[in-house]
Parts: structure tokens; C-alpha cells; sequence
């Protein structure tokens, strides 16, 4: 694992890199000084730093892209920063390798690839490019390059880093408002942890790693739940990791986009916990099971219920200590295997999520119980969450846009294709995907700039955008105002001068006190009236 340290002014930060953290585009450093010395230093140095020849040499870029250092490995190669010369930015750029030698993990990089290029929120990642060799009949890697980072919501949840309410609300209130976006073209991400969301010094996020998501589409296929208004899929696979895992994929039943909302719920506390006076290594998930029994029993004792049902790191006997146990309403709905497993834990209330967080104001542990619910018809919606007490302050509904509509792919319809048709979709996505960046006026080696500016410094410092005054939008309010201040102050200083004995009027103009909308009278006024 590689350990780097970002100093920032008198904070200095662990960045943690590589192995563990998987795929994910997370700034490596920043330079020491001021937010904007750190800045101008950061863009000299990157721009100055030689290319990483010896272990970036293999990487087939256009010349455009000078690659950098290595930012993480997941399961489908390696991520490293680079520079791209042309639109004078960072990158991320992940690379994949032997891409057909496994077909399902095939498909889900063609997912990825075409569920991101179908998106355009500024809280979601933006994909910049898709580069494929030149020989499309043999080619077995790809070149993604995406929007870059500063870091990830875990690695920032594992500095020794305070941060404010506020802080925890912006972040929150923006990966809300990127799942509704999500969710209204049809997509389950599937997979959202802290490690998949993207994280900026000014609180905006990215949502990233769509290997696991799908698309629900319009049409519902035969693993529909009749008796529910939304779309619903059958768990066919492993999806979620375990600590932020739905009771509902736990247990195998049929789940909506409510699993995603339970993840919002666990990385949220998470997030609150970073504004408990305790140190890092105190901080963690909220269900940090060890097992999680049918999709991840214990080794020795894989078909024993009893076993599971009792052990204390058993990933439902951590959520139950939590959030209680289910009620007999919310138990009937269950399919009858999943009915006698949940039956079998001993029942209790649960302690709530208050304990664990004794300083966070109640809005907060509201929100995030009601994000926690067992049931996923009571848990709360994106709409919902949006609505409550604690977004009031920085809710801004201009932001909270919804796509024209479903996604579809028509590759996910065929259950089988081979690895001839697979390259065929591949090349189609791409060719898609560039025609839209024509059309969009792209140019150079990135379809857009990047939102992440270099050198970005930490901590995160949210922006007020109801508390900022804006000239460019505002200046009809406040220039009268600004302007009846000035004048008033200059009418102090005229009753003090010299001028003022000599006789020389020093009365303001009806017609301006009137526009001003502010008492402007004088002494000699207060008498007359």
C-alpha cells in the first residue's frame, strides 16, 4: 500500500493509496502553503513532472495524455492520474485489461461504459473518453478516462479530520441529489459505498463506479413483483458490500432502488461520526459484520442458521442491534426461506442510531434512521430526504433535475452473447459515444472540462450559496442599499464640515430617499414632521 501525505496549510492529511481502496480517482497530493500558493505550486509541479516511463510505457494513450502516477488497482486494472495536454487538466484514466476473459465482468465494463456516457449530472462522474486499440477484432483492453477526483469519502472518513454539521449537510444534500437524478433514468447503482463517491474540498461529490449497476428500463422483465407499484428486480448475483448491504438483498429477496438509500443511510452516519469529538481510529461503519449469511456465511459453518442467527458479527444481528427487530407486519411480506431465517434471531428493540453519535443535532439522526428502516416500503425516498428539516437551510430545488428518462441497453435483453457480439456492442458504445461528443462541439482528448480543479486543498469549506452575495444576480437588491449607506455616511461627514456653516444645502433628493426605501431624514426633518 502506498502512504503519501497531503499537507495543507497547518493540516496535514494520510492519504491513503493503492491496494485497498480499489478503483478510484482520488487526487494523490497536494503542496504545502496557503490554499492558493498550493494551487499555482500544484499546477507547476504537475506540469513539470516527468512521465512515469517505466511502468506507463505499456499504456497504449494518444500522445495528449501524459501519464502519471498510479492512483488505485481494482479487479479490472489499474487507475493512474494524467495529465490531458490539450484540455490542461488531471485526469483519471483506468485501465482494462483482459477484458474478454470473463463475460461476465465483460459485460459489466460495457455497462459501466454505456450507462455513463447516458448521464449528465454534475454529481455523477463524468466519462471523458473511451480509447480502444486500433486492432477492433483482437483488441483486450480499454482506456477510460474520467473526471479525477480529489479523494473518496472513505479515505477522507479515515483522517484525523473534524468536520462541521454543515459540512456533513452539503455532502449529504449533493449525493441525495445525484441518486434522484440516478434513479430517474432507471438506474440502480448497486454498489454505493464511501469508496464510490467522489469528494471535492468545496463539498460537491461524484458518484463512481457503475460496474455494478443496472438499468431497469421501461419494461418490466418476469422477476416483477406483482404486488408492488415499482420495478423491481430478483437478486441474481452479489451486489453491495456487505457493511452497506440492504436487509432486502441479505436476504435475498426482491429489492427497488431503496437498497441505494440504505447505503445513503450508512455512509451518513459515517459522515456524522466525523463531527464526534473521537478520533479516526474510533470512527467506522455502522454495521461492520464479519459475516453475512446466505452470500457470505462463515467458512465452517456455511449452512448452519443457527450459527448465524446467534453470532454477534453476523451482518442482520448488527443491523437488529441497531434498528431492532422486524415487526410481524414486515416479516409476512418476506419470501417463506428468508420468513423462517429472520425468525430465528432473537427479538429486541435495537438502541438506535443516537448512541453512537450523542452530539449530532436530532435532524440528522432522524434522517438517517429513516433511511435504516427494514421494511423498504417505510424507508424514506430521495424525495423524501430532500423535503426534510435538515436540507432547509441549503436546499436549492433548481438543482435537484431528473433525466428526460429510462435508460435502456439492448445488449443487457440478450442473456447470452459471445465474445464477437460483446466486441461488436463495444465498438458501438464508443462509436455513440463520440458521435455525441461531436455534436457537443467536443475537442482535444476530453469531452468536457472536468469540474475538479488542480491542486484543490483540504478541509472541505462548503459554499453558501444563499449567504454569498453575487453581484452579477443581485445587484438590482443591493446596490441601493450600498449606495443609500454611502450616502449616508457622506451626510455625517457634511454636518461636521465647514461647507455646511457656510450655508450650502446638504438635503438629499425626495426622489432618491423614495428609491432607496430607507429613512435618510435629517434633525431639521424630525421637527417639520
Amino acid at each position: 500500500m502506498e502512504v503519501g501525505h497531503a499537507e495543507i496549510g497547518s493540516l496535514t492529511l494520510l492519504t491513503q493509496g493503492a491496494g485497498k481502496t480499489g478503483r478510484k480517482h482520488r487526487r494523490k497530493k497536494t503542496q504545502p502553503g496557503s490554499p492558493t500558493q498550493a494551487k499555482s505550486s500544484e499546477q507547476a509541479a504537475r506540469a513539470a513532472r516527468p512521465p512515469l516511463s517505466l511502468k506507463a510505457a505499456a499504456w497504449k494513450l494518444p500522445g495528449c495524455y501524459d501519464v502519471r502516477g498510479r492512483i488505485g488497482t481494482g479487479s479490472y486494472g489499474t487507475v493512474r492520474e494524467a495529465l490531458d495536454k490539450d484540455g490542461g487538466r488531471m485526469v483519471a484514466v483506468k485501465r482494462i485489461h483482459s477484458v474478454f476473459s470473463n463475460k461476465i465482468n465483460c459485460k459489466r465494463i460495457l455497462r459501466e461504459i454505456a450507462i455513463l456516457q447516458r448521464l449528465d449530472h454534475p454529481y455523477i462522474v463524468q466519462l471523458h473518453d473511451v480509447i480502444m486499440p486500433q486492432d477492433e477484432e483482437r483488441f483486450d483492453e480499454l482506456y477510460m478516462v474520467m473526471e479525477l477526483g480529489d479523494a473518496d469519502l472513505k479515505t477522507l472518513c479515515r483522517q484525523q479530520v473534524h468536520l462541521e454539521e454543515l459540512q456533513v449537510k452539503f455532502v449529504l444534500y449533493h449525493l441525495l441529489v445525484g441518486l434522484k437524478y440516478l434513479h430517474s433514468a432507471g438506474i440502480y447503482h448497486r454498489d454505493l459505498k464511501p469508496s464510490n463517491v467522489l469528494v471535492n474540498q468545496d463539498c460537491n461529490v461524484k458518484i463512481c463506479d457503475f460496474g455494478l449497476a443496472r438499468a431497469v428500463g421501461e419494461e418490466l422483465d418476469e422477476d416483477q413483483d406483482e404486488h408492488s407499484d415499482k420495478a423491481v428486480r430478483v437478486m441474481t448475483q452479489h451486489v453491495v458490500t456487505r457493511y452497506y448491504r440492504a436487509p432486502e438483498l441479505i436476504l435475498l429477496d426482491d429489492y427497488t432502488e431503496a437498497i441505494d438509500l440504505w447505503s445513503v443511510g450508512c455512509i451518513a452516519f459515517e459522515l456524522a461520526e466525523m463531527t464526534e469529538p473521537k478520533p479516526a481510529e474510533d470512527r467506522g461503519p455502522l454495521f461492520p459484520g464479519s459475516t453475512c449469511y446466505p452470500l457470505s456465511p462463515d467458512c465452517q459453518h456455511r449452512h448452519d442458521v443457527a450459527f448465524h442467527s446467534s453470532g454477534c458479527k453476523e451482518q442482520l444481528n448488527m443491523i437488529f442491534e441497531v434498528i431492532g427487530t422486524p415487526s410481524e407486519r414486515d416479516v409476512k411480506l418476506l419470501r417463506e426461506d428468508a420468513r423462517k431465517y429472520v425468525c430465528c434471531f432473537q427479538p429486541r428493540l435495537g438502541c438506535g442510531v443516537q448512541p453512537r453519535l450523542p452530539s449530532a443535532a436530532p435532524s440528522l439522526v432522524e434522517t438517517i434512521e429513516s433511511l435504516l428502516r427494514f421494511n423498504p416500503q417505510e424507508r424514506a425516498t430521495v424525495e423524501e430526504v430532500l423535503l426534510r428539516p435538515l436540507f432547509a437551510e441549503i436546499r436549492d430545488p433548481g438543482k435537484e433535475v431528473v433525466a428526460r428518462g429510462y435508460i435502456t441497453l439492448e445488449f443487457d435483453q440478450e442473456p447470452d452473447l459471445s465474445e464477437q457480439q460483446l466486441r461488436q456492442c463495444f465498438k458501438q458504445e464508443i462509436q455513440s459515444f463520440r458521435r455525441a461528443w461531436a455534436v457537443a462541439g467536443g475537442s482535444g482528448c476530453a469531452r468536457k472540462p472536468s469540474s475538479c480543479l488542480l491542486g484543490q486543498s483540504w478541509p472541505l469549506r462548503p459554499e453558501l450559496p444563499h449567504k454569498r452575495l453575487d453581484w452579477g444576480h443581485h445587484n438590482t437588491f443591493f446596490l441601493p442599499w450600498a449606495l443609500g449607506i454611502g450616502l449616508f455616511l457622506l451626510q455625517c461627514l457634511w454636518k461636521s464640515s465647514p461647507w455646511r456653516a457656510c450655508g450650502v444645502a446638504a438635503e438629499l433628493p425626495c426622489w432618491l430617499v423614495s428609491r432607496l426605501g430607507c429613512s435618510t431624514r435629517t434633525s431639521n426633518d424630525k421637527h417639520k414632521g
